[in-house]
């Protein structure tokens, strides 16, 4: 753009704010910052309550003292003043941290708790407020905190809630790592202890393997190392196996043999694909005892059952479900 251009820019920027609107709009702007500033400073001189969050901590810890449950983040405090001196403490500064001398109020207990009372509460914020702000409330979910000097125990970790596959899986394995956590706590809180629990979670569906990081759920004076632990849902597909396993007899006499008919019976059942190859009929033990057909009034039928069942077979059918059977004689040898 060259000087030409450019005058012809300025000459018309110079008539534009010389314009009659333009002077117009000027003058109404002003007024309104001069009416906005007149109704900021009437409302900063009237009288609000608003609440602030003090940052809240214990300080002075000495080396050796596990704290098992701490203070609460910050206190909830309801200030009552003129908006001009409340709004130093809600908009333009961080409120100031209020401090917790543990080496000012304990002795060398093994464990024990301490309270802030609502008075210490109102001492400790009164330090940093002006003269004409007052405390309307204060609130805290808790004002007490849990210490301890070596007082632990190993506990087992338990899951709390409920996994469900789907249709046609079934939960091979839960593991869980680490499967034991420490735990700080007063000695009456761990008598009364037997495992660690986690956070209730529930799982419906599960058709593979699904990983959680859960949180032990707090108890109030105890504290878990570590407080997080992972569980592993493995899930396998059933899938159905048949196989033909003989019939056994137990406590028959040297003299006496049994015979059935048929001398195999035909096992289905569901198991999963990871097992499926490993399952035999040597894992099977179908038997029928002596003083069982002894007493049996079956009309040379009985049923025969399983007395031994390996892991993961469930739903066994057989077939056939009777058989016929005979006792026979057996001659010895001279």
């Amino acid at each position: 753009m060259d000087r030409v251009q450019w005058q012809r820019v300025g000459e018309a920027m110079k008539q534009m704010m010389l314009s009659n609107r333009t002077r117009e709009l000027m003058i109404f702007t002003f007024f309104l910052l001069v009416s906005t500033g007149f109704w900021y400073i009437q409302t900063l001189d009237e009288t609000y309550e608003v609440e602030v969050k003090f940052p809240l901590k214990l300080m002075n810890v000495p080396k050796g003292v596990i704290i098992t449950s701490d203070l609460p983040p910050s206190l909830r405090v309801v200030l009552r003043d003129k908006g001009s001196t409340l709004v130093r403490y809600y908009r333009f500064n961080a409120p100031p941290t209020l401090f917790v001398d543990f080496s000012q109020r304990h002795n060398d207990a093994l464990t024990g708790s301490d309270e802030i009372t609502m008075s210490e509460a109102q001492k400790m914020v009164a330090r940093h407020l002006q003269p004409s702000t007052s405390i309307v409330s204060i609130h805290a979910d808790s004002l007490d905190y849990f210490y301890n000097r070596g007082v632990k125990r190993r506990l087992p970790v338990r899951f709390s809630g409920n996994v469900k596959t789907s249709r046609q899986y079934y939960l091979t394995d839960f593991l869980c790592h680490p499967d034991c956590v420490t735990v700080w706590a007063p000695q009456q809180v761990l008598d009364t202890m037997t495992a660690a629990y986690t956070e209730p979670l529930d799982i419906t569906g599960l058709t593979h393997q699904e990983k959680h990081t859960l949180s032990l759920a707090p108890i109030r004076g105890a504290k878990f190392e570590p407080s997080e632990v992972q569980f592993i849902a493995n899930v396998d597909l059933y899938t159905e196996k048949t196989l033909e396993v003989p019939i056994i007899g137990i406590n028959f006499p040297a003299d006496r043999d049994l015979r059935t008919f048929p001398a195999r019976v035909s096992l289905t059942f569901k198991v999963g694909t990871r097992m499926y190859k490993q399952i035999n009929e040597k894992d099977f033990v179908l038997a029928v005892t002596y003083e069982e057909l002894l007493s049996n009034s079956g009309n040379g039928h009985f049923r025969p059952h399983l007395r031994s069942i390996p892991d993961g077979v469930s739903q066994i059918r057989f077939t056939p479900e009777e058989v016929e059977y005979l006792i026979e004689q057996v001659e010895e040898a001279d």
